[in-house]
């Protein structure tokens, strides 16, 4: 959202007003496989290595707070939009000139500055903070984000998003589950900002939102979230069955990402959360959110 880069050396402060902690999954009686609303209609589909914006979410509109301009000047009263990709970002090659925001009215809108803090921990370099002017709600809101950049992977094989888009999520929407994925074991026990697994957990998945969640009192998530999610786990026989984790973790960095910590190794299938829970900086309540667990990582 901005025109000029943000250094990875700035601070955090600015995306703490606007990239909030998430839940973590929770059991219930009846098992995911069994619901409607868990239908392919309503989950999204694992993802595969290949260049994807996953969302784009209009997070603010001319609500920047002051704390902002530590990312970059005058970010103070901009919009504020993360996009999630399918892949980690090398950010060598992340530019503000590499997205085009386009609104309703056929405009478009180049960042004034682009960060992929708060969630730099490792396997979570794939939300990029767009900070600028898209468009107003509701009459003008910006309706699509697109790569115009070289914007690479930071995998192998490298993967260029140029020429990658997707629909703007409205302002007046509130935040949803776009990713689920196993976190690698090496991840388990590396230096981070945030809270970790307990000891004796069996496998964490990390979950990824399309912007920040916390509490509708602005509290983080907690031990209430946690029962809240779900994870279901496909047993050995080929059953499904629903489990709670163990813990919620990867909390207190405030970015778009949490662990959910298991205490079983029957691979995990799905992740749910209720409605009305959780809240995105702009105030707005969480619908029913369901996403399918990527195979990628396992």
């Amino acid at each position: 959202m901005k025109s000029y880069t943000v250094s990875k050396d700035q601070s955090t402060q600015f995306l703490a007003a606007i990239a909030a902690t998430l839940g973590l999954v929770a059991t219930s009686s009846t098992s995911l496989a069994e619901q409607d609303s868990l239908s392919e209609s309503s989950l999204i589909g694992a993802q595969q290595q290949e260049a994807r914006l996953l969302s784009a979410f209009f997070g603010l509109d001319n609500n920047l707070p002051f704390a902002a301009n530590r990312l970059c000047w005058g970010a103070s009263g901009e919009d504020g939009m993360p996009v999630v990709f399918s892949q980690t970002l090398d950010a060598d090659t992340l530019q503000p000139e590499d997205f085009e925001v386009t609104s309703k009215s056929g405009e478009a809108h180049t960042p004034k500055c682009v960060t992929l803090r708060p969630a730099q921990d490792a396997g979570e370099l794939r939300t990029v903070l767009l900070i600028g002017e898209f468009g107003d709600a509701p009459y003008n809101p910006p309706l699509s984000a697109k790569v115009v950049g070289e914007l690479l992977s930071d995998g192998s094989p490298t993967i260029n998003f140029k020429g990658t888009q997707v629909d703007v999520t409205p302002l007046a929407e509130g935040p949803s589950l776009v990713l689920a994925e196993p976190v690698p074991k090496k991840q388990w026990t590396q230096e981070t900002n945030s809270t970790r697994c307990p000891q004796g957990i069996r496998q964490i998945i990390r979950v990824t939102w399309n912007g920040g969640v916390r509490r509708p009192d602005r509290g983080e998530a907690g031990e209430v979230e946690r029962k809240l999610y779900r994870v279901e786990v496909q047993q050995s026989d080929g059953s499904l069955v629903e489990v709670t984790p163990i813990a919620l973790a990867e909390l207190e960095d405030r970015d778009n990402n949490h662990f959910l910590c298991l205490d079983t190794g029957d691979p995990a299938v799905a992740v749910s959360f209720p409605e009305g829970r959780l809240v995105d900086p702009n105030g707005d309540l969480n619908p029913y959110t369901a996403v399918k667990v990527s195979t990628s990582g396992r």
